[in-house]
């Protein structure tokens, strides 16, 4: 009888231990799954359009939540599903909103109703080749652009994207090594 005794205890002791790392394991994976649907989740930068901010094959970190209470600014880099290929995502530069108008002046500038962007971002040696294009953005839209312009497919080619296709913003490179820092 004590032989059994105690193998009952280590069986229940045994078990109950499994259980509570089992329910620890379980809710550390719950956590995590819902930290990457609704506040940050990892995105490989997929083509050259925003070199040299960001490079192809960067990894960064995108913010889910932060833009929901405070809006998307004029110059975030945001991450969004492509208006052409479904199942596609695309990360690009904002640069105009609803009701604005934009010129892509002759001159490498570009104007939102009709004053020059205050910052650019393009880092080119000559200036971007623009035939004066001009864009109204339409209601609930967003205007973008890559940083590298002459190798970026962005609004100029597919129009003006959605806001409701927006799904984040990019906060921070995390891969390469040499590449990690906040991103503005």
């Amino acid at each position: 009888m004590g032989k059994h005794t105690a193998r009952l205890k280590v069986n229940k002791s045994f078990w109950r231990e499994f259980l509570s790392y089992a329910i620890v394991i379980f809710l550390a994976a719950l956590i995590s799954i819902l930290f990457r649907v609704f506040f940050f989740e990892p995105f490989i930068v997929p083509t050259p359009s925003m070199e040299t901010t960001l490079m192809v094959r960067d990894k960064v970190i995108v913010d889910k939540i932060s833009y929901k209470f405070k809006g998307i600014e004029r110059g975030d880099i945001i991450v969004f599903h492509s208006p052409v290929t479904e199942g596609k995502d695309l990360v690009k530069r904002a640069i105009a909103f609803e009701g604005e108008t934009i010129v892509l002046g002759k001159d490498g500038i570009v104007y939102v109703n009709g004053k020059p962007i205050e910052k650019d971002y393009y880092l080119g040696n000559t200036p971007p080749k623009y035939s004066g294009q001009t864009y109204k953005i339409g209601k609930n839209e967003i205007f973008v652009m890559g940083d590298n312009r002459d190798n970026s497919y962005d609004s100029r080619y597919f129009g003006a994207i959605q806001k409701t296709d927006v799904f984040g913003k990019v906060l921070m490179i995390y891969w390469p090594p040499n590449r990690i820092k906040f991103v503005k």
